[in-house]
């Protein structure tokens, strides 16, 4: 028994001509008749007293009458409830890494929330390093990371670029000056966290570094901020970080002090990586990639 075969048996039901219900109905009599004798051997009784230029329904098709009124009521109920039903709304999976500052995820979000309403954002928080993989493995739309990146089938946009300040103990004879630049770093032990939260760029830090004449530096084989002032403030040595960070505030909180450093070739930038692919199909992504790109064509700096 199908929808149909109900439809079919209502209409004649209520025309008791054959050939009416079948012009109600957009079909011809055969078609229609053997639908019905279908559905009379499926029940085991028959619905219609056929005669000679006369249709009647029998007792049981009066019976039938009125469940399958019912039922064909709720069924065409629920097709107007899917019809006019919203449609579920876009899922982007959103990444970021916790080592950023929190204003330049709270942009994003607030993008998509401006331009694409609605849209479903469960947020992965990992390094940088993480998340890339997870976006090349298509477990991700998007994310916030530092740049630059290398892996293919990727977009980039900075969003913002980091001012770096030198951590070091209360004590440290550089700690009075009104900022600093690596050739007054050159004879000093600089402390980086591991390489692996971003190989590129931590790899184009420690480079950069040691270009400008900081050669000891030493690589800590964690990212853990509290770790790492502990070592500043037990070994005198110093450590980069930025003041708006979760680093930096850490390393405030520790009582070292931060000399903001001077460089101005030195860039450490923040922004959004995407899948190309999945931004290439239109729909939130794109719209939030325009948006981005119309406001803040240059990097912001975080200072």
């Amino acid at each position: 028994m199908d929808i149909q075969q109900l439809r079919y048996f209502m209409v004649v039901a209520e025309e008791l001509h054959f050939g009416r219900a079948a012009e109600r109905l957009h079909v011809t009599s055969s078609p229609l008749s053997r639908r019905i004798r279908e559905l009379e051997k499926e029940l085991g009784h028959d619905l219609f007293d056929r005669r000679y230029h006369q249709v009647e329904l029998t007792s049981f098709g009066r019976t039938f009458l009125d469940p399958a009124r019912d039922v064909l009521a709720r069924f065409d109920a629920l097709a107007e409830l899917a019809a006019g039903a919203a449609p579920p709304p876009a899922v982007v999976r959103i990444g970021a890494t916790p080592l950023a500052p929190t204003q330049v995820l709270d942009l994003v979000l607030e993008t998509f929330a401006e331009v694409s309403p609605g849209t479903e954002l469960p947020l992965t928080l990992e390094p940088s390093a993480g998340l890339l993989g997870l976006l090349a493995a298509r477990k991700l739309d998007i994310a916030v990371v530092h740049l630059p990146v290398d892996a293919g089938g990727l977009g980039s946009l900075a969003l913002a670029e980091y001012r770096f300040a030198v951590a070091m103990r209360a004590d440290d004879p550089l700690a009075g000056r009104p900022r600093l630049t690596l050739a007054d770093l050159a004879d000093r032990q600089m402390l980086l966290t591991s390489h692996k939260v971003h190989p590129l760029v931590m790899n184009g830090l420690r480079d950069h570094l040691r270009a400008g004449g900081v050669t000891r530096i030493r690589e800590l084989p964690h990212n853990d901020a509290v770790q790492v002032a502990a070592h500043v403030t037990h070994s005198r040595a110093l450590s980069l970080t930025t003041l708006s960070t979760i680093s930096g505030r850490i390393f405030g909180e520790a009582g070292l002090v931060l000399v903001p450093l001077h460089d101005p070739d030195l860039h450490f930038r923040l922004g959004v990586v995407w899948s190309a692919s999945a931004a290439a199909r239109g729909g939130p992504i794109a719209k939030v990639l325009d948006a981005l790109r119309t406001r803040h064509g240059d990097p912001l700096v975080i200072l």
